[in-house]
């Protein structure tokens, strides 16, 4: 029995080897902040194509929309492991003086997978076929100014933070000195602090994790936010030793080399070591709490009394609070009364959207069950029909029967 067992389950090891594992990543950035740059580097091949020119937010001739382009990359590893992983990229954000929108563009669209699996959920025969298009970890890319987040890192993490696992990623850390690169992570942590950002901070049960896993965690936080280098250009050093790196004056840099960059970590930490636990995470927490926050309705309620993520009033940008070094007393009467009024339209505009993205659920839900009672109404006539021939063929079989 002992061996059967064991049969199966390397049959099985197989089969989920064979299939792949499927991994959803976002990946946020400004233009310019390297974003198509670091998918290559991480693919290890030319994913999407490296844009050379910067939008202008200033420039109303040349502003453009975020727009989600999705590709798909088929990596595998040593071991012959198998991963689909699907990248969501997103040219043109932060491309405007007002990001709010493009905000909106990454939450529906989060949103929108969860309202997927929710009504795949509800249905009475389940598509096989069907495609979990969850986005399991968002990276954001910030930009290497060495003064920690802006007011749109803030109200990105913010906004996206209770709905995916958002890991913020100082993005050309090569452009940095070590003292600086280490003086801007601590100024970025110390800002995640004070604004209480919800990233994803490999969180781990104290009393069940082993001793290695406790100390690998703690590492990586001690990383956050993480720092990469990405290149385009592969080199040969010579005596056929290649590497994925960047060509100055002084020579070559090595991407992969863990003394520059955490790339290597990065990578692994995605890919390798909290794969699963991104999509545990996912499944478990993120997806478990949008789940009962719309199926009792408490997602309009809260945005309605103030409590979005995105309504200004509650935030600390609008709050009056300062990030570092900012003045915040130079503010006047009229400013603030500008600003409660820009505050009162973006939580009006948001309660609308939600609405409306809410009636959408409920009318594919109505369209299902009715489908559904449609199919049961068909069963039904059918089962009476056959009964129906059931009772005739007995009763001609009891009548011959007479007639004999």
């Amino acid at each position: 029995m002992a061996s059967i067992i064991e049969a199966s389950a390397a049959l099985r090891k197989r089969k989920n080897l064979k299939r792949g594992i499927n991994f959803t990543l976002m990946v946020v950035g400004e233009s310019g902040s390297g974003r198509s740059t670091f998918v290559n580097t991480l693919c290890g091949q030319q994913v999407v194509d490296v844009s050379t020119s910067i939008m202008l937010p200033t420039d109303r001739s040349t502003q453009i929309d975020l727009q989600l382009r999705e590709e798909t990359v088929e990596l595998e590893d040593d071991e012959g492991v198998k991963i689909q992983l699907n990248i969501i990229d997103t040219p043109g954000f932060g491309d405007s003086l007002d990001n709010s929108q493009s905000f909106n563009v990454v939450s529906d669209y989060i949103r929108h997978q969860y309202d997927e699996i929710l009504l795949e959920e509800s249905r009475v025969r389940r598509n096989p076929r069907f495609k979990d298009g969850r986005v399991h970890c968002c990276l954001y890319l910030i930009n290497p100014t060495g003064h920690g987040l802006k007011e749109t890192d803030v109200e990105f993490m913010k906004t996206l933070g209770p709905l995916v696992n958002v890991i913020p990623v100082i993005s050309k850390a090569d452009s940095l000195t070590p003292a600086e690169l280490k003086l801007n992570k601590k100024l970025i942590m110390e800002d995640i602090d004070y604004y209480h950002l919800p990233i994803y901070n490999f969180p781990f049960e104290e009393n069940d994790i082993s001793d290695e896993d406790y100390e690998t965690n703690m590492y990586l936080r001690s990383l956050v936010p993480f720092s990469v280098i990405g290149s385009n250009e592969v080199y040969d050093l010579g005596d056929g030793a290649m590497i994925r790196g960047r060509q100055y004056p002084w020579g070559t840099l090595d991407v992969e080399d863990s003394s520059l960059s955490d790339f290597v970590v990065l990578r692994n930490t995605l890919l390798i070591s909290h794969l699963h636990d991104l999509k545990d995470y996912t499944h478990e927490i993120l997806y478990e709490r949008y789940r009962t926050e719309a199926l009792s309705g408490e997602t309009s309620s809260q945005r309605a009394n103030g409590n979005s993520s995105t309504a200004y009033a509650d935030s600390p940008v609008a709050s009056g609070k300062s990030f570092q070094h900012a003045e915040t007393d130079s503010l006047n009467s009229s400013k603030q009364a500008s600003a409660n009024q820009d505050t009162y339209l973006a939580r009006e505009e948001q309660i609308r959207l939600e609405e409306e993205r809410l009636r959408a659920f409920e009318e594919r839900v109505q369209q299902e069950l009715l489908m559904k009672r449609q199919e049961l109404l068909q069963r039904e006539q059918e089962l009476r029909e056959i009964e129906e021939r059931i009772e005739r063929e007995a009763r001609i079989k009891e009548e011959s029967g007479d007639l004999e």
